[in-house]
């Protein structure tokens, strides 16, 4: 299985939803199997759960990243806010446009899920 998810919530708790979706997902032995590639890609205001300074959940956050979910954040939004590739939490790579990161990994056969 293939699954991009894409999180713009600004709000903390969405965003915090929006990782405990994909982590009974991939808990979900009936969907999910070792292997499987997933992507979580935040832009917008979504782009703050992955920075230093405002991730409320580094622990979900460290889980995700052991279950070896690629985590991706839009370079756009960052600059918009002021925030350096710097202060990411570690692990989490920026792409120079989060829609554009949506676009290719769909073409590429990923599923895509909006979460809040």
């Amino acid at each position: 299985m293939k699954t991009v998810v894409h999180v713009s919530a600004q709000n903390p708790g969405d965003q915090e939803h929006a990782m405990v979706n994909t982590l009974n997902m991939l808990y979900d032995e009936s969907v999910s199997e070792p292997g499987d590639e997933v992507t979580v890609v935040a832009n917008g205001a979504g782009v703050r759960m992955f920075v230093e300074a405002t991730a409320s959940k580094r622990e979900m956050v460290e889980e995700l990243q052991e279950w070896g979910v690629t985590l991706l954040v839009c370079r756009n939004a960052l600059r918009g806010m002021g925030i350096s590739d710097d202060e990411l939490l570690p692990g989490v790579e920026s792409v120079p446009s989060g829609s554009g990161a949506l676009a290719r990994l769909q073409d590429e056969g990923f599923g895509y899920i909006k979460a809040p």
